[in-house]
């Protein structure tokens, strides 16, 4: 009679590919963390470098030599750049991208998108601190007066957060497409000239524009982080087989 003998998979290799995976998000979470942690401490740094200051020599150096392109066309692009930025079409850009999430069952990346609003109050917060005046029109050239204060730049900390964070909505969760990669472009370039707009009009100095990259991209960093984690999984029952999602991110 011979003997039977039972085999089993050894548990440590069934448990490699979860440990992979978390030495992964480790990584990750640390790396995210060392850069807001420098995002923080360059926003910081300005913040009181410049509270109640004027424009520095590097700030009109800037501002003027942008202005140097002085050409219709490129003025109204400019402008064209900051309408978003702009009540009430940024509550309308808002509430549109949150309803389009919601209509393609996207329930989770809707709370998040109204999350980057809390990047807006953050900014306004700032600014009651550093109570840093705006350029005037006897330094460079000012479209028009805002009465609000300079430091950090709103518009560019609200396209960074909210079309950032759609940007990535649209990388992790939809199919490669043409489509896609146009949508991911034009919010793209909508982040990347929001700050030259702003410098361009006379609203801000590039020092504001700056603290506001700095703030936008730290928050952002976060909110993508804590969404890594609360979706860890593709939701199952929301996903229509036309809708093109495609999975979450671990």
């Amino acid at each position: 009679m011979s003997a039977t003998v039972a085999t089993t998979e050894p548990p440590a290799k069934a448990s490699t590919p979860l440990v992979a995976r978390r030495r992964v998000v480790d990584r990750r979470a640390r790396t995210v963390a060392g850069v807001v942690a420098l995002l923080g401490l360059i926003f910081v740094g300005l913040a009181l470098t410049l509270r109640t200051a004027g424009g520095t020599t590097f700030d009109l150096a800037v501002t003027r030599a942008v202005q140097q392109i002085d050409t219709p066309a490129f003025t109204a692009l400019m402008v064209a750049v900051s309408a978003p930025g702009y009540a009430p079409w940024t509550w309308v850009t808002l509430w549109t991208a949150t309803t389009a999430l919601l209509v393609g069952g996207l329930w989770r990346e809707a709370i998040f998108v109204l999350a980057t609003e809390g990047a807006g109050l953050l900014a306004a917060s700032v600014k009651l601190f550093v109570e840093r005046p705006r350029p005037t029109a006897e330094a460079v050239r000012v479209a028009s007066a805002l009465l609000d204060y300079s430091f950090p730049s709103g518009h560019v900390v609200g396209y960074v957060t909210l079309f950032g964070f759609l940007g990535f909505v649209l990388f992790v969760r939809f199919k490669r497409s043409w489509w896609r990669t146009l949508g991911i472009a034009v919010l793209g370039a909508l982040i990347g000239l929001v700050g030259l707009s702003r410098v361009h009009l006379g609203y801000h100095w590039a020092s504001d524009v700056l603290g506001g990259y700095a703030l936008g991209t730290a928050y952002l960093l976060v909110l993508i982080e804590i969404y890594r984690l609360v979706a860890a999984r593709p939701t199952e029952s929301h996903e229509s087989p036309g809708s093109g999602v495609v999975r979450a991110v671990a």
